[in-house]
């Protein structure tokens, strides 16, 4: 993640998904040969309904920020 920038999520997150599938460090993941979802370290889920945000591999670009329908995303300066 940048060192000044993280990414910060609400409670109204609905768990639509589409922050996890424009995620740059995810599309990047998804496309390796030996790719596993049930292993691979992404920068954004959804697990029980709502986002989960892995601050080691996020890297707060914001992209998933953009694309939220509900807003519940968002970068703030760490």
């Amino acid at each position: 993640m940048a060192k000044d920038k993280k990414l910060m999520q609400s409670d109204i997150c609905n768990g639509c998904g589409i922050c996890v599938s424009v995620c740059p460090t995810n599309i990047k993941l998804g496309k390796a040969d030996d790719f596993d979802i049930n292993t691979a370290k992404l920068a954004i889920s959804v697990t029980n309904g709502a986002a989960i945000i892995n601050p080691d591999a996020c890297i707060a670009c914001g992209i998933c920020t953009r694309n939220c329908p509900v807003t519940s995303l968002t970068i703030v300066t760490a």
